[in-house]
């Protein structure tokens, strides 16, 4: 049991192949790759294998329980954790990875990513799946 990163999830889309059973993804993800979809004018094809992973997925929604983990590892990220201090240079990352982390977290799964957005975060007790896909 994993949550998938959104680069994960596009890798598979662009195979044509469908993600395997019993992961989850934030919702967060699914916005991203519906604009992704968007902005990249894909076809019918295309689209529907997004629609069927998207059905094949657990999602989880973002809701009031995840704005503290969320803050935390925001301050972490960037070195202004009151009690958790990272150990190399602070980092900017993008509002919907925080969220993403935030969500694995919390729910103590996983993250697969291809991404080192998320390298710095194990320091914070985030647990990475590093994929190469």
């Amino acid at each position: 049991m994993v949550l998938l990163d959104t680069n994960i999830v596009l890798t598979y889309i662009r195979k044509y192949a469908l993600v395997p059973d019993a992961c989850f993804i934030s919702i967060v993800t699914v916005g991203e790759l519906k604009a992704f979809a968007l902005k990249r004018n894909w076809g019918k094809q295309k689209r529907d294998v997004l629609q069927v992973n998207l059905g094949r997925l657990h999602i989880i929604d973002i809701s009031n329980t995840l704005t503290d983990i969320y803050a935390e590892i925001d301050a972490f990220s960037q070195g202004l954790h009151p009690e958790k201090k990272l150990t190399i240079s602070s980092r900017n990352m993008g509002k919907n990875d925080l969220w993403i982390a935030a969500t694995a977290y919390f729910f103590d799964i996983p993250l697969q990513t291809t991404d080192n957005d998320f390298d710095h975060l194990t320091e914070f007790g985030l647990k990475l799946d590093k994929a190469s896909l």
